[in-house]
């Protein structure tokens, strides 16, 4: 009996997770992946740097290992040690001006970036 709750434990889990990643792939379709990166820490507002990613804040730097960083645009909660980031970006046009826009996603989930 406790390996069968064990199973469908694992089971329920795998599903969620891979719930989470596959829509931030889905929103993704169009997008080209430009690296991946191993973050390293973040820099709070008071300028103190913590080993650890805690998601972003709207103007949050998040530093990878190789000695690069990006700059958080949207809001969202998540702590993980050393996770990977999936740097993906895409040309956007608006009036007449072409740029590139950014985005991260972390554990399955997507972070607008600059």
């Amino acid at each position: 009996m406790k390996k069968i709750i064990i199973a469908a434990s694992l089971i329920f889990v795998s599903i969620s997770s891979y719930a989470d990643f596959s829509s931030a792939w889905e929103r993704s379709v169009g997008w080209t992946i430009e690296s991946t990166k191993i973050i390293d820490s973040f820099e709070h507002e008071s300028g103190r740097e913590e080993s650890a990613f805690q998601g972003c804040e709207v103007g949050r730097n998040i530093y990878f290992r190789d000695d690069t960083y990006v700059t958080c645009t949207t809001e969202g909660y998540q702590y993980a040690y050393a996770p990977t980031a999936i740097l993906l970006s895409k040309l956007a046009s608006y009036e007449g001006k072409t740029s590139k826009v950014w985005r991260m996603i972390v554990n399955g989930k997507m972070y607008g970036i600059e």
